[in-house]
């Protein structure tokens, strides 16, 4: 989501290491148990209960570690946990939340500890950049602005300013460019170590089957009779005889009668795989020819007209289909083991205290 890009919140705590290297409709009452994405910006507390990560203190101001002087606040600790599980809402059940927040509060404790010293490494090295740099990375922001929106407001929304987005971007660029430099010399994985990783990893290369397809929804949650329920197929079924007369085509019928979210992308869905839809609309999707607009399909949401745009037969991916792919994996990896052994090494030296409560 865009807030994620904005938030301040967010800004490199988890994890540290991976930093440097590393559609479709999924809000769409179609796609089978998806749960909702939790809208930050419009959400200020999503469980029953508040995080209780420390009983012995409601103090956010109560200084929990110390590294090399630093202090860290639990306040710091139950903002970033606040986000992460709001994050996680809908996806885990009431009954593994307390051991979900236990692990999740120790986690990102150890990563605000691992953040101060990184923080402080970079500090020391001055790493330089550019306002050039700076500037590329806010236009690369503005265009997953949704439609109709500012930079401003969408920052104003977070409760953030140019000002910190501006700095928080400075702090990113600077860690990654410092941490990059700890993985110099090493070289890139050989074809030899991926063929050795493919070999041992059969399941890694199973593709299943999936199609890519775009639809049309007209929804029959406020139909209450079948009469109603009959004007609304008709509806589709002159949508439908449009299309394949050439009259309209179906991403422009999408975009001006489907009651789904993807009708901004022309109705399309991406692709997806089985299990991801509800039954009806799996098999319609799963046995259709491709290009081949299909009969009005009914689901406990409505109608739909459905197109499939490509099929992907079930198999196994060939070792030269996918070698780059692992021979890039291979190679972050080594540059991520690196990064971590430089982190171990920051922490070893370092003077952490944990302060009782």
């Amino acid at each position: 989501m865009f807030e994620n890009l904005v938030n301040k919140k967010m800004t490199m705590i988890l994890p540290v290491a991976a930093a440097i290297f590393i559609s479709a409709c999924k809000e769409d009452e179609a796609i089978a148990s998806t749960p909702e994405p939790v809208d930050l910006a419009a959400t200020e507390d999503l469980f029953a209960e508040p995080v209780q990560a420390n009983p012995l203190t409601s103090d956010p101001t109560a200084v929990i570690v110390r590294v090399n002087g630093e202090d860290i606040t639990r306040g710091e600790v139950l903002e970033m946990m606040n986000v992460a599980m709001q994050q996680l809402a809908g996806r885990v059940s009431p009954q593994q939340m307390p051991q979900i927040q236990g692990q999740m509060y120790e986690q990102i404790k150890s990563d605000l500890i691992t953040k101060k010293l990184i923080d402080a490494a970079v500090a020391t090295a001055n790493v330089e950049i550019s306002d050039a740099e700076v500037t590329e990375a806010i236009d690369q922001i503005k265009t997953r602005i949704p439609a109709g929106q500012t930079l401003e407001a969408a920052l104003a929304s977070q409760g953030t300013s140019m000002e910190e987005l501006t700095e928080n971007i400075k702090l990113d660029m600077a860690t990654r460019k410092f941490l990059e430099t700890k993985t110099v010399g090493i070289e890139d994985a050989t074809e030899a170590e991926a063929k050795e990783f493919y070999d041992a990893n059969p399941d890694n290369f199973v593709k299943e089957e999936s199609v890519s397809a775009s639809h049309i929804l007209i929804k029959t949650e406020g139909a209450t009779n079948d009469v109603q329920k009959a004007e609304l197929k008709a509806e589709i079924e002159g949508i439908r005889a449009q299309i394949i007369a050439g009259e309209i085509t179906f991403q422009d019928a999408a975009k001006s009668h489907s009651g789904c979210p993807s009708s901004a992308q022309g109705g399309s869905l991406g692709t997806f795989g089985k299990g991801q839809m509800v039954p009806e609309f799996e098999v319609a999707a799963f046995t259709q020819e491709i290009d081949e607009v299909g009969d009005v399909v009914e689901t406990q949401f409505g109608y739909h007209i459905i197109l499939v745009t490509d099929r992907i037969e079930e198999g196994v991916v060939p070792f030269d289909e996918a070698k780059e792919q692992i021979i890039a994996y291979l190679s972050g990896q080594k540059k991520q083991e690196a990064v971590q052994a430089f982190i171990t090494s920051l922490r070893d030296s370092a003077t952490i205290e944990e302060i009782a409560m």
